[in-house]
């Protein structure tokens, strides 16, 4: 039986996937057998990034239509076809400042515009010019990577919380109107990563060790950073036969964050119950304790 998570014979974009969160996944669906290319706006880091990882890079603006038009034509130019889409690229410069998004009074409208384009418009056009190759094939996936702050407040993120919020609208609306096509549209709800966004830093000043990350969701405090191979891991899920019967689903990867809860026990915690207890309960139906 074949394995469900290989994408042999897959033609993957991924969009912003010289670093982080887009490295991670470009670098796994490599790994599974898929032919990957990643885009960005850095020309200079992504010649760097190609150089390390043996990924093809195309510099690529995805906010501006003859970009993608061309990101696109090259992608099936070179390849023939194009299976997956990873809608990843974002404002990462908000990561950097506080003066790029705001509380919708005090937000310039040139910001919310640039802000729009960076979290909605741009996974749009690329998602416009590449869903027809996706039909000619009969068969496509496209993930869109979306945050936490589509469905939690985030005040003084509102630019970016809108979105986010269309985004996800988006990916239902693209799943039910492709389905009987072939394409499934799909989104990922990233909560804390700890990402090196290009200065050193990788968000574990702020955040917990994401070496802790896999248990971080057992703990009743805020999760620890996440890392980006647990959102690529998701992706894969989603882009490979294994995801095959999943479409216009948003899948939280964010350690239990948007489920945690905003009042106190009123009840004893759950604790951790010892092995002996339980076999004493049981009697003789197990091994009794020395």
């Amino acid at each position: 039986m074949p394995d469900p998570f290989r994408l042999d014979g897959e033609v993957a974009l991924v969009t912003g996937g010289t670093r982080g969160i887009g490295r991670a996944i470009a670098e796994l669906f490599r790994d599974r057998g898929a032919r990957v290319v990643v885009c960005g706006r850095n020309d200079e880091l992504g010649r760097a990034f190609q150089y390390e990882s043996g990924i093809p890079f195309i510099r690529a603006d995805v906010t501006q239509d003859d970009d993608v038009r061309g990101l696109i034509g090259s992608c099936v130019g070179e390849y023939g076809g194009l299976h997956v889409l990873v809608n990843n690229a974002g404002p990462t410069d908000l990561l950097h400042s506080r003066d790029v998004d705001g509380p919708v009074g005090t937000v310039s409208p040139a910001n919310w515009r640039r802000l729009i384009e960076q979290t909605l418009t741009g996974a749009f056009l690329v998602t416009h010019h590449a869903v027809d190759q996706m039909v000619r094939a009969g068969r496509g996936s496209i993930v869109n990577i979306s945050s936490i702050a589509a469905a939690q407040a985030m005040p003084g993120f509102d630019a970016y919380a809108a979105g986010k919020g269309g985004l996800e609208a988006m990916t239902r609306s693209v799943a039910a109107g492709y389905a009987h096509l072939g394409v499934r549209c799909n989104a990922i709800r990233v909560g804390t990563i700890a990402v090196d966004h290009g200065d050193g830093a990788t968000g574990r000043r702020r955040f917990a060790s994401a070496d802790t990350a896999p248990d971080a969701w057992r703990r009743a405090e805020p999760p620890a950073a996440g890392r980006p191979a647990d959102v690529a891991h998701a992706a894969l899920f989603l882009a490979a036969t294994a995801g095959a019967y999943v479409t216009g689903v948003v899948l939280p990867v964010d350690g239990g964050l948007g489920s945690r809860s905003l009042m106190p026990w009123q009840t004893s915690r759950p604790e951790r119950v010892d092995t002996y207890e339980c076999q004493e309960v049981a009697g003789a139906a197990g091994p009794t304790k020395p």
